[in-house]
């Protein structure tokens, strides 16, 4: 099927306007002193083998899948049933995409909003997931930078949109309103065959002001490129009194390059994620479920390296901060590994959990024997992997049908250095702020957004009640580090990603964009 063989799709585009209804309570992230920080107690250890290089092994049976449900339910199961994914990456997925898709767009019910009318949101006419805002730094004009989000259709018919945000004054009605909003205009759509499951724009660099490159991971590794507007956005920055209608259309985005690691392209082994090297652009590592990663140059568009990394299907990989050679990876087999280019015969485990479930257990204190190993539950899948960007012994990494984020140090290989514990649901994304040493934002079933600081021992606030009690504590768990803001959405959360740099974070304060249900929200901590 060629993904590109038919014309943009027709688009009934509504302009949501969030609404404070009268019982909505007071906004999360109140600043009030937490619980205490205390290191789970877990002996490091190292692990070296050897693999075969430059080989793409059989494709591996599919691991069962823990957020596997029955797509025929508008509300998430209890007894989840199999899944219908094209790709099978239930694992990395929110269960959010499922009720958006039997939401009916246009209804006037698929969302309500309980939160400050700052937090601007867009309605997709899509359930939405993967999602990133662009880092390049926004110099001068009202934009706050642009957004690129990808659809999650069980159907071999998927959407990317990039968005272009414009920055809008807000009635000043709450007290600590922010006095900024945004407004979003669709500059640029795609199809595509697959469900997309990680994109990302080309990160910033000294070479040139900004960048019209992305990338997407799926059925294949994609480049695409962002054709240049057609006519200039309106110098008028209060756009709210523009009819939708008089929006340009939006152009095609330009299909660059489809990179396979196969020779056979119609058979290639789906990837589940991808990371551009933030240090040499030129560079990007992907991961698959057939257990390899590969690192891929863009400007020749061939497959530099490719390894098997993992016993069984890897779901994210990372470089490490300021490198060029050293990444992590994470997956089925419940590990994090690290892997050096320059020394491939070896690689480090840099955290193992236990083979106890992952919201009541802390790590083991010992790696069980082989014969031991037989008889043991075994570990959770890891599904996501985050590299500090300040910080290149810093990861933070969380289990599926988990609630816990553990902060690994690569220094301290078989023991977590920290866990943040606030989320009462299953973690879906985590991100490493850019321009905040020590913060990070994660998003997660409960429908929370929650902020934590590393650096501030004393910056803990009380997660907003989802029923109006107070959620107790499970019995057993190990005391960790307490968020240090949350902002509660009316869905599932599916990612995360921090603004760039633009006259709307030169007012003071954070912004994070968030991917949930059908919609994008971009909120002000």
């Amino acid at each position: 099927m060629d993904p590109y063989g038919s014309g943009p799709p027709a688009f009934n585009l509504q302009q949501a306007t969030p609404q404070l209804p009268s019982n909505a309570g007071p906004l999360p992230g109140a600043l009030t002193p937490g619980g205490s920080r205390q290191v789970p107690s877990s002996s490091g250890y190292s692990h070296s083998h050897s693999r075969s290089l430059n080989q793409t092994p059989a494709q591996t049976q599919m691991s069962s899948n823990p957020k596997a449900y029955n797509i025929s339910h508008t509300q998430t199961p209890a007894n989840p049933g199999p899944s219908h994914s094209p790709l099978n990456l239930t694992d990395i997925r929110s269960r959010a995409v499922s009720d958006a898709n039997e939401g009916g767009a246009g209804t006037g019910t698929l969302f309500s909003y309980s939160e400050s009318p700052t937090n601007s949101n867009y309605l997709a006419p899509f359930p939405t997931y993967a999602y990133d805002w662009c880092k390049w730094p926004v110099m001068g004009g009202g934009s706050a930078g642009k957004m690129a989000i990808g659809s999650y259709l069980e159907d071999p018919h998927n959407f990317i949109q990039i968005l272009d945000t414009q920055i809008v004054p807000q009635d000043m009605t709450t007290p600590g309103q922010a006095p900024y909003g945004l407004e979003y205009t669709k500059v640029a759509e795609a199809t595509c065959a697959y469900p997309v499951t990680r994109i990302l724009w080309e990160p910033p660099s000294s070479q040139k002001t900004s960048t019209d490159l992305l990338a997407t991971s799926g059925d294949h590794l994609r480049l695409w490129s962002l054709p240049q507007p057609i006519t200039p956005h309106s110098s008028n920055i209060n756009r709210s009194a523009i009819a939708n209608s008089r929006d340009p259309a939006p152009q095609k985005l330009q299909p660059l390059a489809l990179l396979s690691n196969s020779k056979t392209p119609e058979h290639t082994a789906p990837l589940t994620s991808l990371d551009w090297n933030t240090l040499s652009p030129k560079l990007i590592i992907t991961s698959s479920i057939d257990t390899t990663c590969t690192i891929w140059d863009i400007p020749t568009l061939t497959a530099k390296t490719q390894l098997i990394a993992h016993d069984k299907e890897v779901f994210d990989v990372r470089f490490c901060a300021g490198s060029v050679d050293v990444f992590v990876s994470c997956g089925a087999d419940g590990s994090v590994r690290m892997f050096d280019l320059r020394s491939l015969e070896h690689s480090t485990i840099i955290y193992e959990p236990s083979e106890k479930s992952d919201k009541s257990a802390s790590p083991s204190g010992s790696s069980p024997t082989k014969a031991q190993a037989q008889t043991l539950t075994p570990s959770p899948p890891l599904l996501r992997l985050a590299a500090s960007p300040h910080d290149a012994h810093l990861l933070a990494t969380f289990a599926s049908d988990s609630n816990i984020i553990r902060i690994l140090d690569v220094r301290q290989p078989g023991t977590a250095l920290l866990e943040l514990r606030g989320h009462q649901g299953s973690l879906n994304t985590i991100e490493w702020n850019p321009s905040r040493r020590g913060m990070l934002a994660s998003g997660a079933d409960d429908s929370l957004v929650l902020v934590w600081d590393l650096l501030n021992a004393n910056n803990q606030a009380v997660i907003p009640p989802l029923n109006g009690s107070s959620a107790a504590a499970v019995p057993g768990e190990v005391a960790g580090k307490g968020p240090l803001a949350s902002w509660r959405c009316e869905y599932e959360v599916g990612n995360v990603s921090w603004s760039p740099q633009s006259g709307l974070t030169s007012q003071g304060g954070d912004w994070l964009g968030v991917s949930a249900g059908r919609g994008v929200w971009g909120v002000k901590l």
